[in-house]
């Protein structure tokens, strides 16, 4: 997580642009439910965190079912997911189709740290609002947030 070098993508593939001074994410605050979906408890819980200081109210899961059984109870309250690709029980573009299944406007964002276009063909990076590889900077993961959020 401290490399500021990772560069966050946005549908499309365009990097995520830098802040301006004055503009700092590490000080952005925003409101709403967002749902974290990893199967790493210690990443999991570091955005959980990330998330909740910057004043979201955050759902986490640590596979499908479980993200899959949230979603359905608070699809109307979720503003956004955040997917890791790789999960026990599925991978994250056959969540997504299954959770824009029931909600087909939630905004996702895949949080990966096996991002190769074998893993993540051309068709399937259409799916989602951005896309950010672990390890990610502080900097750039909250700015991918707030760019998909505001944008």
């Amino acid at each position: 997580m401290d490399s500021e070098r990772r560069r966050a993508t946005r549908l499309g593939g365009s990097a995520v642009s830098g802040t301006t001074p004055g503009d700092n994410p590490l000080h952005w605050r925003s409101s709403g439910t967002l749902l974290v979906v990893d199967d790493d408890p210690g990443v999991l819980e570091l955005m959980a965190s990330l998330l909740q200081r910057c004043g979201f109210t955050v759902l986490t899961a640590g596979d499908g079912q479980s993200a899959l059984e949230i979603f359905r109870r608070f699809a109307d309250q979720i503003r956004m997911v955040l997917l890791d690709f790789t999960l026990p029980d599925t991978d994250g573009t056959a969540l997504l189709h299954s959770l824009r299944r029931i909600r087909s406007d939630v905004r996702a964002i895949l949080c990966s740290g096996c991002l190769t276009d074998a893993a993540v063909n051309e068709g399937s990076k259409e799916d989602w609002s951005a896309i950010i590889g672990k390890p990610f900077g502080l900097a750039p993961f909250l700015q991918t947030i707030r760019t998909v959020l505001e944008g």
